[in-house]
């Protein structure tokens, strides 16, 4: 009896941490199987340290939650997902002396999880102090394990979008790590900024690396810079450059694919599977005739008045009207 109302009282003066932790992960859209599944682990613990008893719990693969034969009993991905915000909540409470050290500690506590240490990597900008968090990933991006390099990048990769010369360490990696998956974090991480000089990164990928992974991500990316306006009229000889020297008809349908967006009005959609190499093909004949009329490879203005006098006549044929945004009036 005594045990049972030691447990109550010990429980109840958990609770208003716990229930505050369930509101945050509801507003953070975690399933309400996992909410439900970490609370009560926390209630049933009756632990005074929620942060040290969910990265125990975690580090020994949650042993309550999967069976005899290694199925989980509930949805491991939800629930994973849920310690990691968790971890994150409370980490975020902390006061800031030894915090820093604390998370990277966890980190290394918890690496064996794929899922949880990825994660709980890319929120490290927003626990640990800039310096160290600059240090530590400075390490890992040294290391011979490319498997800690990738968690480099994702550690500081943050930090990197509004520090320059971080930034240049990872255009190096990107250029020059012998590891294909490396580049291909790198380029993935960097691949959604909003920024010019990321955009002519990424075409410089997709021509350039041997990789067809990384050349892959460097397609989208560059039809992503494309469509949010990131590239301009004014940048579409340098855009185009690239294509007048490549054999490779992948890169060729990518940039055509990007110019017809950079020179197309936004209200119309581009049917990107209608602008394939045959259809290009037509495009780059009228190059090499004009650098042979010419006697030189063709300069920047007359290689976008080119480009311009052969796609607007396509224009109608090659794309469509938003019709959805025509038809409720929006602009």
């Amino acid at each position: 009896m005594l045990a049972c109302t030691a447990f109550h009282v010990t429980a109840q003066i958990q609770r208003p941490s716990i229930d505050a932790l369930e509101n945050h992960l509801n507003k953070e859209m975690v399933g309400p199987e996992a909410v439900k599944v970490i609370k009560d682990h926390l209630i049933a613990s009756a632990t005074t340290e929620p942060l040290s008893e969910l990265v125990a719990w975690a580090k020994a693969g949650f042993p309550d939650l999967v069976d005899e034969h290694g199925y989980w009993k509930t949805d491991g991905i939800s629930l994973k997902l849920g310690v990691v915000r968790s971890i994150h909540y409370y980490f975020s409470a902390l006061p800031p002396e030894n915090r820093s050290e604390k998370y990277l500690t966890t980190l290394k506590e918890l690496e064996r999880d794929n899922y949880i240490s990825y994660y709980l990597t890319g929120m490290a900008h927003s626990i640990v102090d800039e310096e160290v968090l600059e240090k530590e990933a400075l390490r890992l991006l040294q290391h011979t394990d490319p498997r800690l390099r990738e968690q480099g990048v994702v550690m500081g990769i943050a930090l990197a979008e509004k520090k320059a010369s971080l930034f240049e360490r990872y255009l190096r990696i990107l250029r020059s790590d012998d590891n294909a998956r490396v580049r291909l974090i790198v380029l993935s991480s960097i691949a959604g900024w909003r920024r010019k000089d990321v955009a002519f990164v990424v075409l410089e990928r997709l021509v350039n690396d041997p990789d067809m992974d990384v050349r892959d991500k460097g397609a989208t990316a560059l039809r992503i810079a494309a469509d949010r306006g990131v590239l301009s009229y004014e940048d579409l000889a340098t855009v185009l450059a690239p294509m007048l020297n490549t054999n490779n008809p992948f890169i060729r349908v990518s940039i055509g694919r990007a110019a017809a967006r950079i020179t197309t009005d936004r209200s119309l959609v581009i049917e990107a599977s209608k602008i394939t190499d045959d259809l290009l093909a037509s495009f780059m004949k009228q190059v090499r005739l004009s650098e042979r009329t010419h006697g030189v490879p063709l300069g920047e203005e007359l290689l976008t008045k080119l480009w311009v006098d052969w796609w607007t006549p396509l224009i109608p044929e090659y794309t469509k009207p938003y019709r959805f945004l025509h038809e409720h009036g929006w602009r």
